[in-house]
């Protein structure tokens, strides 16, 4: 063990210096996927401030959806306020599989997940889909929020 020990403390001093992990320390693809299952939730609760507290509060966040492009966090929340006709909309998202993630740089990933979608349209017809989102996540100090994103859906 001694040995050990002591031939990876030599390569760490050949190679300059071994990186110090700490163990307890999530990674970012556990933060963000316990910021996607709250979303989950929150979209799900039809909460539209809990659920865009994790986009870019920003001008420059950008989603696509539907053939358009959304611009800024306002436009972005004004629209998901429609979408959910202001919280009493009776959708319900269920996770289809595990999200995928690709690390772009350390404070730079992007996620796609699939969910499948039932609502009641107006009319009393129960509406199912699927969609898939594709978000790339910059980490900011106070945490992960997502800087773009895409949604498409067949219906």
């Amino acid at each position: 063990m001694m040995k050990r020990l002591l031939s990876m403390l030599g390569f760490c001093i050949l190679v300059g210096g071994c990186a110090q992990v700490k163990p307890d320390a999530p990674s970012a693809q556990q933060q963000i996927q316990r910021v996607l299952d709250d979303m989950v939730a929150s979209a799900n609760a039809h909460d539209t401030d809990r659920y865009m507290a994790r986009f870019a509060h920003q001008p420059t966040l950008v989603f696509a959806i539907d053939g358009r492009i959304i611009h800024g966090w306002d436009a972005l929340h004004a629209q998901q306020m429609k979408w959910w006709r202001n919280g009493n909309t009776d959708v319900v998202y269920t996770p289809i599989g595990s999200a995928e993630f690709l690390t772009l740089d350390e404070n730079l990933v992007a996620t796609t997940q699939a969910l499948s979608s039932r609502r009641t349209s107006p009319d009393g017809k129960v509406l199912t889909g699927t969609l898939v989102v594709t978000s790339i996540w910059k980490k900011w100090p106070q945490g992960w929020a997502i800087v773009y994103g895409h949604e498409s859906w067949a219906h």
